[in-house]
């Protein structure tokens, strides 16, 4: 039997290297964290492809990463491909922020896929990329103005009534979709509509029907 004196020197022994244990753990932590640098990925379009040295890694993602060269590769299927060279150094915390156009230079993909427009803000303080996106939230204002509305009753065997709202249905070309009830017959006023309110239809991707559902 351990006298009362044995046993609590073994608790103190087993606490002390429990404490030791705790503090090798820490300082291994600390150890590694200042042989690391984070690396903070924040790219457009989302589906983008990053690649760091040929390995890939996950948009909106942080990584601690080897100090060292680094090669980036940034790519999408019809998007043009950006590939740039950096330094990493330990304990340094640097954000990859940056986007891709498409094959011709311009920015249709972010007009097919408006999803993407708002990553687009934010991975890039590019003074074009923001003339782009007031452009665009000046297209998209004509949504907060419809539904635009024209009646003619003056002829009361062939009255002409046009309205104009948001279509439900998917985008084909453009970001905005609008409907016209009314029908093709009445296009030319549609379009007036539109210019009347500030708008250029050329804009919107326009479908037309005879009456709403």
């Amino acid at each position: 039997m351990f006298s009362f004196v044995a046993r609590h020197k073994i608790v103190s022994l087993i606490v002390f290297l429990n404490v030791v244990a705790i503090l090798v753990t820490i300082l291994v932590l600390v150890i590694h964290s200042a042989k690391t640098a984070t690396v903070n990925i924040y790219v457009a379009p989302s589906e983008a492809v990053i690649e760091l040295n040929g390995r890939s890694y996950s948009n909106f993602e942080s990584y601690n990463l080897i100090p060292g060269d680094y090669h980036a590769k940034i790519s999408m299927e019809g998007m043009q491909t950006k590939e740039f060279d950096f330094e990493l150094y330990e304990g340094e915390f640097k954000r990859i922020k940056d986007y891709l156009l498409d094959e011709n230079g311009g920015f249709d993909y972010y007009l097919k896929n408006p999803d993407d427009i708002s990553v687009l803000a934010q991975a890039t303080d590019d003074e074009s990329v923001h003339a782009f996106i007031d452009e665009f939230e000046a297209m998209a204002s004509i949504l907060n103005k419809l539904p635009l509305e024209y009646y003619d009753r003056s002829d009361p065997e062939k009255p002409i009534g046009v309205y104009i709202e948001q279509s439900e249905d998917t985008c084909m070309e453009k970001a905005i979709c609008l409907v016209v009830y009314g029908g093709e017959k009445n296009r030319e006023i549609a379009l007036e509509l539109i210019r009347e309110a500030g708008y250029n239809p050329d804009d919107y991707e326009i479908t037309f029907d005879e009456e709403p559902d």
